[in-house]
């Protein structure tokens, strides 16, 4: 394998194109799975399955320090700004995936963090 050169990288990720869409990252920390992150993954991973979402990446993750609204996840999703939900349990897992994955309807409670435009990301058409 030839060595990389001073730009290489950058020139590789500006060429990336990933197969996903989107990626879903639970918390996975010991308090994200003690409060039922496990349980959640699980059925993101079944539905996600049955639902033949294999565009979206299904990942998890460590400890986000928000133990206080765990189980927790973001969604990303191309086009959309970055979500965290938070205390997410098998319902509210499941209106995730059914509204936001699939309808791209981004869900008003148990929302956690959403980039507004004055953090420099311009979300909402005008």
């Amino acid at each position: 394998m030839e060595k990389m050169k001073k730009g290489d990288l950058a020139e590789f990720k500006k060429n990336y194109k990933s197969p996903y869409k989107g990626e879903i990252i639970i918390s996975m920390g010991t308090c994200g799975i003690a409060a039922g992150g496990d349980a959640v993954y699980k059925l993101f991973e079944s539905e996600m399955k049955e639902k033949g979402l294999e565009n979206v990446k299904l990942k998890k993750t460590g400890c986000l320090g928000m133990c206080f609204c765990e189980p927790n996840l973001i969604v990303k999703l191309d086009g959309m700004p970055d979500i965290l939900y938070g205390n997410v349990d098998e319902r509210l897992a499941r209106l995730i995936m059914n509204e936001h994955l699939t309808k791209k309807r981004i869900i008003n409670f148990n929302t956690i963090f959403m980039p507004t435009d004055d953090i420099g990301r311009k979300i909402f058409k005008d």
